[in-house]
């Protein structure tokens, strides 16, 4: 994987030890950061960063961030967090280059920054297998069983796979899913008389100022959420996801792990909507 870039110059990406440990050098207290993108990364970043003492900007090009992977209502009490403790957030705006001196913005304003972190996702490495006769799609394709093609498996963020819980084709970012998937496909490849699908109930977590976030299933494109436990203002709840008629997703903030593991189960299990 490499970090997406914008245009102009400079800028901080987080890849790697290296990029985090020169973009902490920087962030002393007074130090004016501009982060583009309010996704997780961006999110996490610019609380960290007030945590230490910044000044900081969160630029993001949707009216609610986030709201594309957890919904309007989830997304809104999240950024809300971020103006309580002090962020400059800024929803709406277009990013036409990184300059010297800050963020230029499409309508010609100069968001001033000492220091600028653009987190605005990343690409899959594949340009190797231009030519291979496999298929790439933001990833490398492969079917349930992580198979891109006889005798070769993908895993891990590079790999867009058909995950048959959910019946769609997905890619993951996150850790987990590299570890486990490297182990379904090394079984898959060693014991191809015997495949196995690959049907895991994703997950991941943040943690942003005292939130600690938690979330299984699939919760993109998602056409329903429900708060099933906790309060919204309190920033302590569960919200459930409802894809076509079945559970497909449970997010948690500020919730001990427990609260969800049932919810996982649910998700695991294809329960329908009604039965909740």
């Amino acid at each position: 994987m490499r970090p997406r870039r914008l245009a102009g110059q400079g800028g901080h990406v987080l890849r790697n030890l290296p990029d985090a440990m020169a973009l902490r050098k920087r962030l002393t207290p007074g130090v004016r950061l501009a982060v583009v993108g309010a996704g997780f990364l961006g999110a996490e970043c610019a609380a960290v960063a007030r945590g230490l003492g910044c000044e900081v900007v969160l630029l993001e090009p949707a009216p609610v961030p986030l709201a594309h992977a957890v919904g309007e209502q989830v997304g809104r009490v999240l950024s809300r967090a971020h103006v309580e403790n002090g962020v400059d957030l800024r929803t709406g705006v277009t990013v036409a280059a990184i300059t010297d001196g800050g963020v230029l913005l499409a309508g010609g304003e100069l968001v001033a920054a000492d220091e600028v972190l653009v987190a605005v996702g990343s690409q899959p490495n594949t340009e190797w297998l231009d030519g291979s006769g496999l298929t790439v799609a933001d990833g490398l394709v492969c079917d349930e069983f992580s198979r891109a093609a006889p005798d070769i498996y993908g895993a891990g963020d590079v790999a867009r796979w058909h995950n048959p819980l959910f019946g769609v084709a997905m890619r993951i970012e996150h850790r987990t899913n590299a570890a486990e998937q490297g182990m379904a496909a090394a079984r898959n490849l060693l014991h191809p008389e015997a495949l196995k699908p690959f049907a895991p109930v994703p997950y991941f977590w943040s943690d942003q100022y005292d939130m600690k976030i938690h979330a299984y299933g699939y919760l993109r494109g998602h056409d329903a959420v429900r708060i099933a436990e906790g309060d919204l203002d309190q920033r302590r709840f569960v919200a459930v996801y409802r894809t076509g008629d079945r559970l497909t997703g449970a997010l948690a903030v500020g919730m001990p792990p427990k609260a969800l593991r049932p919810w996982r189960q649910a998700v695991a299990a294809g329960t329908p909507w009604k039965d909740l």
